[in-house]
């Protein structure tokens, strides 16, 4: 009898021992796992982050392109050069042809518009304003 317990508090122990072991590994995998899981969670986020910001500097950028384009809905400006008006192209910076019209010789009103840049239009509206005005 007391060979027969012997044997079942021995394979008691293995059982035991065996459990144990394996609850162990269980709990060991599961927490490195855990830890791997936490980790790509972590690197995700920060790749989230990353594109988050590219986007918001993109859209800042859009913005600013945006703000800066320069809506003109005239072919031309007349400046005041010299005593003489000027005729630019709407970019301020090419001359298309300086006139002998004396900016002293026209209305104060449009002496004004003249100095602070008169937009004109059309090419037709350019020649209407130069008939009118030429001596």
């Amino acid at each position: 009898m007391e060979r027969k317990c012997s044997i079942r508090l021995f394979l008691f122990g293995i059982i035991l021992s065996a459990a144990c072991s394996l609850s162990i590994g269980f709990f060991a995998g599961t927490q490195k796992n855990w830890k791997n899981y936490e980790k790509q969670i972590e690197l995700l986020q920060q790749e989230n982050q990353s594109l988050l910001a590219q986007q918001e500097t993109k859209r800042a950028e859009e913005d600013l392109e945006e703000s800066l384009k320069v809506v003109t809905s005239y072919a031309y400006i007349l400046l005041e050069e010299e005593g003489y008006v000027a005729v630019y192209y709407a970019d301020r910076k090419t001359l298309y042809a300086v006139t002998d019209i004396l900016v002293t010789n026209l209305p104060t009103d449009l002496q004004e518009e003249i100095r602070q840049g008169k937009p004109i239009e059309t090419e037709g509206q350019l020649y209407n304003f130069l008939e009118n005005y030429t001596s």
